[in-house]
């Protein structure tokens, strides 16, 4: 039990994030702490003036029921913010230990190549940033749809044969692509440093410890309060792929042989790339960007809830009951976007199988 009268450290920050959830920033661990909107009031008051007691009594405004219930939610929660370092005097929280540059986790450990970014994208931030947001992003989002039309239909119209794509364009086409995912996250850490979040670092992560996935530390967009600054922030990599899908369609319309092939091969990774990212069960680009400008979070989990309680003709669950019928519509959408997609890339793969084996064949000899 907290004894001394509580006070929150005086360098901590109270922000929202998304869903308007209250956030606390730790600018000594650079951690933020998820808590909830009656917490967010309780912090008010931890001032150094109250005890654990004075705090109880106060809220529960001489009620001795409504006291009783309070007394082990405060304690809950002060012994909750003690834990994590945010009270003054409770266990420093001390800066991470340094661990160079890698970074671990269960299925995905990182590898950090560069925290420079932010140094190196401001000069680039600068001009940009006088220029009207809305032209910016009006030029960025045509060009990336005239740059996705052109560059799919050159590769639907000049496709080699498959064993032209094996050995050397495979391994040089693997190289460019590694290069264009580079790209794509630089993307979405210019937008962070036009918005005045900078990202943390630029790294590698091994998906599952062998499939290496590029990654820009975005955690501080928690801070950007605008919903069309975090759609943009989520869509930047999507929107630069779009230009250099137009590259390489240009490319491979005009070149041929080996470089070709590589264009070829390049623009197929891109749509597999594009697959992806607008994928509606993953946490993708397109799936952030979905959050970001609905303001909800696990919006799949609600839409899949909701379409499951539906078809069973189930009563809904408070929290679907509760939402609003245009929400009630939106996540019925997404739920049944969701299912179309499913179903899409289920066929897709079918019908490139019989392809994707002759490739694999052509890549030994056979």
């Amino acid at each position: 039990m907290i004894s001394s009268p509580p006070k929150l450290r005086e360098e901590l920050e109270v922000i929202r994030g998304m869903d308007d959830i209250p956030l606390i920033f730790d600018p000594v661990t650079g951690n933020y702490h998820r808590i909830s909107r009656a917490g967010e009031v309780v912090l008010t008051y931890l001032d150094g003036t109250r005890t654990r007691d004075d705090l109880v009594a106060f809220l529960a405004r001489a009620d001795q029921r409504r006291a009783e219930a309070l007394s082990g939610q405060i304690d809950t929660f002060l012994a909750a913010l003690d834990r994590s370092g945010l009270l003054e005097g409770s266990e420093p929280p001390g800066k991470p230990k340094d661990r160079g540059r890698v970074r671990g986790s269960m299925m995905m450990p990182r590898i950090v190549l560069t925290r420079s970014l932010p140094r190196v994208l401001e000069p680039l931030a600068v001009v940009l940033r006088a220029v009207p947001a809305r032209l910016l992003v009006l030029i960025a989002a045509l060009g990336a749809l005239a740059g996705y039309a052109f560059g799919f239909h050159t590769l639907f119209t000049v496709m080699p044969a498959p064993r032209d794509l094996a050995g050397p364009a495979f391994l040089l086409g693997t190289g460019v692509m590694l290069l264009y995912v580079l790209m794509h996250e630089t993307a979405h850490a210019l937008v962070a440093q036009m918005l005045g979040t900078p990202v943390r670092g630029l790294g590698v992560a091994l998906l599952f410890y062998f499939m290496p996935v590029a990654y820009v530390d975005r955690t501080d967009a928690y801070r950007f309060r605008g919903r069309g600054g975090r759609v943009v922030l989520a869509m930047a990599g999507i929107l630069s792929d779009g230009w250099f899908c137009a590259l390489s369609g240009v490319i491979a319309l005009n070149s041929g042989g080996l470089l070709r092939d590589v264009a070829v091969l390049v623009l197929g990774m891109q749509l597999l790339m594009l697959i992806i990212n607008l994928n509606p069960l993953m946490p993708s680009d397109g799936y952030t960007a979905l959050e970001a400008a609905t303001g909800f979070t696990n919006a799949r989990g609600r839409a899949f809830a909701l379409l499951r309680h539906t078809v069973r003709r189930e009563e809904l669950p408070a929290y679907l009951a509760n939402l609003s019928k245009a929400a009630r519509r939106g996540h019925m959408a997404y739920g049944l976007f969701a299912v179309a997609y499913i179903c899409l890339l289920a066929y897709a793969t079918f019908r490139a199988l019989p392809a994707t084996v002759n490739l694999a064949l052509s890549a030994v000899g056979r």
